[in-house]
């Protein structure tokens, strides 16, 4: 299924599933309201209990939708639900109402709410029931589509090379879907005769094709360079516009290997982009605005420690307080990273006397006992309190929450030219490296921690490291 198209039904059945737990409360409260149904008397008298009104429970439900669709988006992964047969979807139901369970429970217990517990869990079971039912629904309403002819999406693949195979074999893949490959155009430079391939004709033969055949064609998928064919190209691409024929280019044969391929707009200009790194997207959005926050609270509700470090610092060894140095920010921006200062005045000039002793292999100083720091920097360093000053980088957009650690100069210097796609997001105070065990991991570990960090980025998982960074902190593991 084409990632548009998954991505709408996705939202679709997110919303259904939200919406469908309202009549699911409605019917839990009523199957609680009559007791008489029950035939044990005991129970039933555990049944006759004064009920709140139904619109309470109403006022519950509201306050329970955001954590609901939390819940649903954790546990469904709507993004592969419609590529999984039923049973595998009952599977992640089945894991909804565990887990709506346990954690709704816990709340309702942990903030003593008077909620009825019967009505409740009727209520959750019944969600699920309802879920069944919307996915028994959505595959039905798919699978329709293959029954007539007239529901049925027919594509039509200009290439007969092994690319183009590819495709059609998808394509021949998604016929459950209600996709159906009709056949294939060669290009000027392919044959027309290929084994296994209904190949129709040339690319000259098009316009005949889709005006006088009997053929059905809904879409149309170029694959590969137009090369010899460029003229024919813009003709056949502007049949298609006339004809009301949607019509795509596939970009595969574009020489990228980690690249996302997607299409824009500058005015009324499209533009086919690769990118390597997260797209400027809501979640993008919410990470600053996180970020901006977080780092703003933080530096008010730490303001007296951060006091009391100062002093400390000040008055144990001579110096500034804070040490100010040249980072790299995201593409090579240079801006001055602030932390608090943990090793003696002038320490660089001294990095010579003991380079030497690096622990750390790469182009990285590490030493677990440097005699340069200070005896309140040894503190510093293990609490992690010397980075609490980047609070402001991260507050002037400098640095983010998250992110790979901010080189120095001399330290980017030395990379390879697939190291520096670390440079390509904005530096972090924490990342995946100092939650992994910091100092204790390699180099080049290092280095993969990162990458792999900008390759799988979310929100969430931003949201994951910034809480695995808590018990890493306290353990102090892999400081030095």
């Amino acid at each position: 299924m084409f990632d548009h198209q998954r991505r709408l039904y996705s939202i679709l059945l997110l919303a259904v599933d939200i919406v469908a737990s309202f009549p699911a409360l409605w019917i839990a409260y009523n199957l609680r309201s009559h007791p008489d149904m029950i035939p044990w008397a005991d129970l039933r008298a555990f049944f006759l209990r004064p009920l709140l009104p139904f619109s309470d429970y109403v006022l519950f439900w509201l306050l329970f939708v955001p954590f609901l669709a939390a819940l649903l988006w954790v546990t469904q992964k709507y993004s592969d639900m419609l590529h999984l047969p039923l049973g595998r979807q009952y599977t992640r139901v089945f894991r909804y109402v565990v887990a709506a369970g346990f954690w709704s429970g816990a709340f309702l217990f942990f903030f003593q709410l008077q909620v009825s517990r019967p009505i409740w869990l009727a209520f959750i079971l019944v969600t699920g029931l309802m879920m069944v039912i919307n996915r028994v629904a959505l595959h039905w309403v798919f699978r329709s589509r293959t029954i007539s002819e007239h529901n049925m999406i027919h594509f039509l693949i200009v290439g007969t090379d092994e690319r183009a195979r590819r495709l059609g074999e998808k394509i021949g893949n998604l016929k459950k879907w209600g996709y159906e490959l009709v056949g294939y155009l060669a290009r000027r430079d392919q044959p027309r005769q290929v084994p296994g391939m209904n190949v129709l004709g040339s690319l000259k033969d098009l316009p005949e094709l889709l005006q006088e055949s009997d053929t059905v064609v809904d879409e149309i998928i170029f694959v590969g360079p137009q090369k010899g064919d460029s003229k024919t190209f813009e003709e056949m691409i502007q049949l298609c516009e006339e004809l009301g024929i949607r019509t795509r280019v596939a970009g595969d044969f574009f020489p990228t290997r980690m690249a996302r391929v997607s299409m824009d707009y500058l005015d009324d200009m499209p533009l086919i982009t690769f990118s390597t790194i997260p797209e400027p997207d809501l979640g993008m959005v919410a990470k600053r605005v996180v970020d901006f926050v977080v780092a703003s609270a933080m530096l008010v509700i730490w303001s007296p420690l951060l006091l009391t470090v100062a002093i400390l610092v000040k008055f144990t060894s001579p110096g500034p307080v804070f040490y100010r140095q040249i980072r790299y920010g995201r593409f090579g921006r240079r801006f001055t990273l602030i932390k608090f200062r943990t090793m003696v005045d002038g320490a660089e000039d001294r990095l010579w006397e003991i380079r030497h002793l690096n622990e750390m292999d790469g182009p990285v100083f590490k030493m677990r006992n440097d005699p340069r720091v200070t005896s309140i920097g040894k503190w510093l360093r293990m609490s992690s309190i010397d980075e609490l000053p980047q609070l402001w980088n991260v507050i002037k957009g400098e640095m983010s929450l998250v992110g790979p650690r901010a080189p120095i100069l001399e330290e980017v210097r030395h990379y390879t030219r697939r190291q520096r796609r670390r440079l390509s997001v904005k530096p972090g105070i924490t990342g995946l490296w100092q939650v992994s065990g910091r100092n204790d991991i390699d180099f080049q570990r290092w280095m993969e921690l990162d990458l792999q960090y900008i390759d799988n980025w979310s929100f969430w998982l931003d949201i994951w490291i910034m809480l695995r960074t808590i018990p890493a902190v306290f353990t102090a593991r892999g400081a030095r």
